[in-house]
């Protein structure tokens, strides 16, 4: 276990972020898309969409360098390490719920998806900036779907900041957590689409989610 303590709080209004999500990005697949733009030498916007479920996620990520020391080797001492801190924001899911008519299983699937992918791209982001942990905060609504980030985390505990009480979580982003998350995510996918297809005479809203997304 690792502990990372910063003194330096800071708060960035989201507002900032670009509306030229069309230029500079990556595309992931079909219809998944994360952009990041730099602010200055540490401030990033960082854009995710899923075209095809209407999912858009925004937020602002800071490089920077904090204080870490390992609590179970006993050292008094420490170093300075990389990191990146976001605070994770809610995301609305009237056009996904649209999409799925209301179906509560098929909502919490594809957000999971979802979720997976940005945590994805933010650890290709930690990887390209040499950042050795991932920082989230959230509050008690997203962190609901930020739960299957858990299997993932070094650490996770409860901070007071400008916006009130969140949760804040901690990720290494190693290549071994990206192995893990990757594997993960295939298998996330294997289950949701063998669900789909065996339930889906049972089930209208699986049908009819299948007809309108055939690749699948």
């Amino acid at each position: 276990m690792i502990k990372l303590t910063n003194n330096d709080s800071l708060s960035f209004d989201r507002n900032l972020l670009s509306q030229g999500f069309e230029s500079k990005r990556a595309l992931f697949n079909d219809s998944f898309l994360v952009h990041f733009e730099e602010f200055s030498s540490n401030l990033y916007a960082f854009i995710a969409k899923d075209c095809t479920h209407e999912l858009l996620c925004e937020m602002i990520l800071e490089v920077k360098e904090i204080f870490v020391t390992l609590e179970e080797a006993g050292e008094e001492g420490g170093h300075l390490a990389l990191v990146v801190t976001c605070s994770f924001p809610a995301i609305s899911l009237e056009k996904l719920n649209e999409k799925t008519g209301f179906d509560s299983y098929l909502q919490e699937m594809l957000m999971y998806r979802f979720q997976l992918k940005i945590l994805e791209g933010l650890l290709l982001f930690c990887e390209e900036k040499g950042a050795s942990n991932l920082i989230l905060t959230a509050n008690s609504l997203e962190l609901v779907y930020l739960e299957i980030f858990s299997c993932f985390f070094v650490s996770e505990e409860q901070a007071n900041i400008l916006q009130g009480e969140q949760t804040q979580i901690i990720i290494p982003t190693d290549i071994h957590t990206y192995d893990v998350i990757t594997d993960f995510m295939d298998k996330i996918d294997r289950d949701f689409q063998k669900i789909l297809w065996c339930d889906q005479n049972t089930n209208p809203n699986f049908r009819a989610y299948l007809k309108s997304n055939a690749c699948l």
